[in-house]
């Protein structure tokens, strides 16, 4: 299952970076946009990036509680 959440989260991001370069493009080829969806897709994009950060925390502390939980180190 994390396996699977890391897969999404990288594919959430790659298409979000995606969407910050057309928007980027965008703003700088037509008048169709404006700064505001620049800085909200960039938004997203950092929101998804803090929370693939959080998924990472998250599995390394269930290492932690493991070992913890087996006896593991410290005191």
């Amino acid at each position: 299952m994390a396996v699977e959440k890391e897969d999404s989260r990288k594919k959430q991001i790659e298409a979000l970076i995606k969407s910050v370069d057309f928007t980027q493009q965008l703003l700088e080829y037509s008048s169709a946009t404006n700064y505001t969806d620049v800085l909200t897709s960039e938004q997203n994009l950092l929101v998804a990036q803090l929370s693939g950060v959080n998924d990472n925390l998250q599995k390394l502390q269930a290492v932690v509680d493991l070992y913890r939980a087996l006896g593991g180190g410290w005191k």
